[in-house]
């Protein structure tokens, strides 16, 4: 194995894939990267969703997609139309697969699994990248590790989620039509909702999600995955056939970038994470395109492109209201979806929204809640900011 390499790309993940795939497509172009990533096997360990919006990318490996959906509240269900944007999803086994087979296309990308980083990584000539079999060294460095253990401070709140996909005897599922939204009243420590993605008629990944300012791990939300599971299956016999969880930041500050421009941060705390919704795959997909072209042309890294200002701060006020009063969080999405076109709700939550959708979002929403909530954003943003 080469030991000097142009890139080095440490962690495997989603992001670190994905701009190794859009390296790859440069042919000879391509520098020499590796890739450390501490898993052994690639397996079906998380979903990725996004709306069929501006030719989104890897759009084609996406093999589910719903031209409708539901919201419930209070046992009350909305049905919507979203035929001009479907709604897809992707399981991370068909992306591993397709994205690992194009990348060993290419010898110039090497992928060392089942490695990780023993010590920190440190710049003499070149970047020494020390893991236990020798130590790699490189001109360019992607780093998609979390940098630090999460903690309550680090986000003005925080999306957690278990999930079970799961299989029945008999055909219950309404394959044509997902649940984005089933809210649950009696979780009281957040905005909780059911979020089932039924893929045939007697199979569904069913997800509990709580939008909260606590971090919630799987085992805190299973006994109501599985109440809500109880009723979606009605209380029939079922075989779970994997399990995904995470906890994902709502509006968290990002990560300090190194000085060093041949040394980038990337990830969820890097601006991968869209702070209202928590889609993150598609903003991968265009740094990932954006951060490989620029290698190419100008031998530079790319970081996440910022949020608008009008963008940003329409996220974290929306954030501040759920947060301030997680009760009245449901109404404002009913009120949300109720009021805008489906393509509209859509173009915003994946970054294609013009002036005029942004403006469309905000007359629909209960104004009230949002002017009281600016004081509360304004401090929380203020101790974000000063946060270590």
């Amino acid at each position: 194995m080469n030991q000097h390499f142009d890139l080095v790309i440490i962690g495997g993940g989603c992001a670190g894939l994905s701009l190794a795939y859009q390296l790859s497509q440069l042919g000879d172009s391509c520098p020499k990267t590796l890739i450390i990533e501490e898993r052994a096997n690639y397996t079906n360990d998380r979903t990725w969703c996004f709306w069929d919006l501006e030719d989104p990318i890897h759009k084609d490996l996406a093999p589910y997609a719903w031209k409708k959906f539901t919201i419930k509240n209070h046992h009350v269900a909305h049905e919507y139309s979203c035929q001009e944007t479907p709604y897809l999803m992707l399981p991370s086994d068909v992306f591993y697969k397709n994205v690992l087979s194009v990348i060993n296309s290419n010898n110039k990308i090497q992928l060392l699994t089942g490695e990780k980083i023993v010590d920190q990584v440190t710049k003499e000539s070149a970047w020494l990248i020390p893991t236990s079999k020798f130590m790699a060294t490189a001109t360019n460095v992607v780093d998609t590790r979390p940098i630090k253990t999460m903690t309550k401070k680090d986000s003005l709140m925080w999306q957690s989620f278990v999930g079970y996909e799961v299989e029945l005897n008999s055909p219950l599922f309404n394959e044509d039509q997902l649940v984005l939204m089933d809210f649950d009243s009696i979780f009281k420590e957040g905005l909780a909702f059911i979020y089932c993605l039924p893929t045939s008629k007697t199979k569904a990944l069913i997800e509990y999600t709580v939008f909260s300012e606590e971090l919630f791990v799987a085992e805190q939300l299973t006994k109501r995955l599985l109440e809500k599971i109880g009723e979606y299956t009605q209380n029939t016999s079922y075989k779970i056939l994997r399990q995904e969880a995470a906890i994902l930041p709502m509006g968290n500050k990002e990560i300090d970038q190194q000085e060093d421009p041949t040394y980038l941060f990337a990830g969820l705390f890097a601006g991968a994470a869209r702070p209202s919704s928590g889609y993150a795959f598609q903003r991968i997909q265009t740094w990932a395109k954006e951060c490989a072209f620029e290698l190419k042309n100008n031998h530079q890294l790319k970081r996440f492109k910022k949020d608008s200002f009008i963008q940003k701060w329409m996220d974290l006020l929306f954030i501040t209201v759920i947060k301030k009063n997680p009760t009245i969080g449901a109404k404002v999405f009913e009120e949300l979806f109720k009021n805008c076109e489906a393509k509209t709700v859509a173009k915003f939550m994946s970054d294609h929204s013009s002036i005029w959708d942004k403006l469309k979002i905000v007359t629909s929403l209960p104004a009230l809640p949002f002017l009281l909530a600016i004081p509360e954003l304004i401090r929380s943003k203020h101790r974000l900011d000063r946060s270590s």
